[in-house]
């Protein structure tokens, strides 16, 4: 139903390309294009996250290649599909909501730059407490002709903020629904299946890594 519902609105955005006749079907989607849940079990791979106390479901989970000790922010990227994740969990030092801590994300640089025109935008309450603004939007399309998809959210309780930015690209407006699916699998499951720890939580033994687990 998402994907379906963005996809329409990518097709009354997206120009028409001249190239290829209208009746003709979006091109099939080769599984190293969209990654899906492992082998159609509905099960996603975690990376669970020491650090930052986070677990965060990954579709294609091995095919992901993650940071998550150079920079503050732990960094995924999905190089079949051009696809690219990124979450930090920080504390703000004050009272904060989804306002403040995207605020701070464009002073870290963390939201990605350019028009963007919204697809969804709508205020939410995430990980059971905390205030957060949800937002999926598409990038004006580039001078190579390719478009690129985010879904970001922004969200804050008592001093603690997260901030989840998923970016992926495809190569022409023809890819459309390819680029919708993606988004709203990224909006549903990996956005839908980030967790983090409660605030007295305490680090566990285990190292980071990918793990399976139920369905999401």
């Amino acid at each position: 139903m998402r994907a379906a519902l963005l996809w329409a609105c990518l097709g009354t955005w997206a120009p028409l390309s001249c190239a290829k006749p209208a009746e003709q079907p979006p091109p099939a989607v080769a599984p190293s294009q969209a990654p899906d849940d492992d082998g159609g079990t509905g099960r996603l791979l975690r990376y669970r996250s020491k650090r930052l106390r986070l677990s965060l479901p990954l579709p294609d989970g091995r095919a992901w290649r993650i940071d998550d000790h150079s920079q503050p922010e732990l960094v995924a990227t999905h190089e079949a599909s051009r696809s690219r994740v990124m979450v930090t969990v920080f504390n703000a030092g004050q009272l904060v909501g989804r306002a403040q801590c995207e605020d701070i994300a464009k002073s870290r640089n963390l939201v990605p730059s350019g028009d963007l025109r919204p697809l969804e935008d709508q205020a939410a309450i995430t990980q059971g407490t905390f205030d957060t603004r949800i937002e999926v939007a598409l990038a004006a399309e580039a001078p190579d002709g390719s478009l690129k998809g985010h879904v970001m959210a922004f969200g804050g309780f008592l001093r603690k903020g997260y901030v989840f930015v998923y970016s992926t690209e495809v190569s022409s407006p023809s890819d459309g629904s390819i680029l919708a699916a993606r988004l709203a699998l990224a909006r549903s499951r990996v956005l839908g299946g980030l967790e983090l720890d409660p605030f007295d939580s305490v680090a566990r033994d285990s190292e980071a890594g990918p793990s399976q687990t139920s369905p999401r």
